[in-house]
């Protein structure tokens, strides 16, 4: 099995928990099991894993195994937590699923529960997943009810062996005293330590496993060790919780409301503070402000999340040219790393920076061309889609020229073209991805690339699910989802990552209006920290903020 690159992203980060305590005999219940699955099931499902649990699973869990397991495609994430009984018997380790009556003999060892090494082989048949992580905490010494012989003991689990050609981590307690199940706290020692190191920020799995057992070995003074086996190549740093300034982490099959609330403008055209003209870029901060480009206003607002402080940051409501002054502003960022926005003054061919801070002026950083879209990465380079000279170009310290990344060889259609680029995002994996606009596509250069790849649209003009009309703002997200808002069709759709076709997640189907449901010219996209979706909705002159949907 080939091993994954350094830094790649999966295509989705899956969990498979399993929570098992109520046992037949009474001996061997477990209180905190049941707690303990859903916390970090919960957990997992606000950093954006797909969780799939099950609680008190009989002799059907590997039934429950299979069917996950057969969700799996390549390059997922995939995380498996059992917290239950488990042991060592006649040398094999076992899972032990709530009714073990069917042991009568010592042949029939298999049947005291889910052998890890087959939870193992399902997890990698016929997929390679990008990390697999089996978090086991079911070492609480158990009661056979009918023991075979005195061969067969239940032991902890011991010799774990990892096969070289997955990527897998594993980490488990060790025995009663590590596990702790019988105390009296919301959660067993083990999982107390796993819920507090497992939602940190941009900590690799190895780094945050191994801090797990060393602060559950320091609160048991030292008693009893968890095990950890990593089976990651050295090359390879996988995240469960992976933050970026730029990218956002959204659930895999997220969903929003169908109608939005308007969180600025939609009273029609005008100049007064509470009323937009076209509003084309936006942005959203940590608080939920609202930082927007207000193209024929000439101006760049700021509207708080509730909408009751409304102000003009840059502009004066008429076009102009100066340091104060905007014609058709295009697009805002904001630079995490320089701490200022970045504005495309678009019909003054123009890139400017806002010193924050100030709020009065503008500094001239780019002059002379189209420009109309901006990204940036986390590293602070800044992205510019040019739609005079058909590429986009990346910026940084030392170079004010820019080197191209995408396009750069004329207007056209080949895969070595673009077509007018409007809006581009820098994608998880460092690459470009450009709204070809009249090529009706979206399309990915990936990093030193000479020609790009269609990921979306590409098939003419039209209102199929194939297809793009005139495509603007777009988001990719930690997983490689796509997110494109498709302008002459009125809707915002989702592609998901090497999908044929894309759906529908917002807007009427195909009909422009406005309506709560509906969007007429959506361009600039944002997410917020929660997963809310903003879109410009230009022709009807509003903010519309679709709300996530509970998963």
């Amino acid at each position: 099995m080939a091993s994954p690159k350094n830094n790649l992203f999966p295509h989705r980060k899956l969990a498979l928990i399993i929570g098992n305590g109520n046992y037949r005999k009474e001996c061997n219940r477990l209180n905190q099991s049941t707690q303990n699955a859903n916390d970090l099931s919960d957990l997992l499902k606000r950093i954006a894993f797909d969780v799939t649990m099950h609680v008190n699973v009989n002799t059907d869990m590997m039934k429950s195994v299979k069917i996950f397991c057969e969700k799996i495609k390549k390059d997922d994430f995939i995380l498996f937590y059992f917290v239950g009984h488990g042991c060592q018997a006649d040398n094999k380790n076992y899972l032990i699923p709530l009714d073990d009556s069917r042991i009568k003999a010592e042949n029939d060892v298999a049947d005291i529960g889910t052998e890890l090494q087959r939870i193992m082989d399902r997890l990698i048949e016929n997929n390679l997943p990008y990390v697999t992580i089996c978090i086991l905490d079911c070492c609480v010494p158990y009661k056979l009810t009918c023991p075979p012989t005195s061969v067969v003991e239940a032991k902890p689990l011991h010799g774990i062996h990892l096969d070289p050609e997955v990527s897998l981590q594993i980490v488990c307690t060790t025995n009663e005293d590590v596990s702790g199940v019988r105390g009296t706290g919301r959660n067993c020692l083990f999982t107390k330590h796993l819920l507090r190191n497992i939602k940190r920020s941009n900590v690799d799995t190895t780094t945050m496993l191994q801090d797990v057992v060393n602060n559950v070995y320091r609160e048991n003074n030292q008693m009893h060790k968890p095990i950890f086996l990593n089976g990651l190549p050295g090359n390879i740093r996988a995240f469960l919780n992976r933050v970026s300034y730029t990218i956002p982490n959204i659930p895999y099959n997220a969903k929003w409301r169908l109608n939005a609330k308007t969180v600025a403008g939609g009273a029609g055209p005008d100049s007064t503070l509470d009323r937009l003209h076209c509003p084309k870029g936006l942005y959203v901060d940590k608080s939920k402000n609202l930082f927007i480009a207000d193209s024929l206003n000439h101006r760049i607002m700021k509207y708080s999340p509730d909408g009751t402080i409304v102000r003009r940051i840059l502009g004066k409501n008429i076009s102009g040219y100066g340091s104060n002054r905007l014609c058709g502003p295009s697009n805002i960022i904001y630079n995490h790393v320089s701490k200022n926005f970045i504005i495309s003054d678009f019909h003054n061919q123009r890139i400017l920076r806002l010193i924050r801070k100030t709020k009065t002026c503008a500094k001239e950083i780019l002059r002379g061309s189209g420009y109309c879209g901006l990204a940036m990465d986390d590293d602070g380079f800044l992205y510019v889609s040019d739609t005079e000279r058909h590429e986009v170009r990346r910026y940084g310290s030392g170079n004010p020229h820019g080197k191209v990344v995408a396009g750069g060889n004329g207007q056209g259609s080949r895969l070595n073209q673009l077509n007018n680029p409007t809006y581009i995002f820098v994608g998880p994996d460092q690459a470009v991805y450009v709204s070809d606009s009249w090529n009706d596509r979206v399309v990915k250069w990936d990093r030193g690339a000479t020609q790009g790849i269609v990921v979306a649209g590409g098939q003419g003009k039209g209102k199929g699910k194939t297809q793009l009309y005139h495509p603007t703002g777009l988001i990719v997200d930690q997983v490689g989802t796509l997110y494109v808002a498709d302008y002459r069709n009125n809707r915002v759709m989702r592609w998901y990552r090497d999908a044929s076709h894309g759906n529908i997640i917002v807007g009427s189907i195909f009909l422009a209006g406005n309506k709560a449901n509906e969007l007429s010219g959506p361009e600039g996209l944002a997410f917020d920290h929660d997963g809310n979706l903003y879109v410009s909705d230009s022709n009807n002159h509003r903010i519309q903020r679709f709300r996530i949907q509970t998963v």
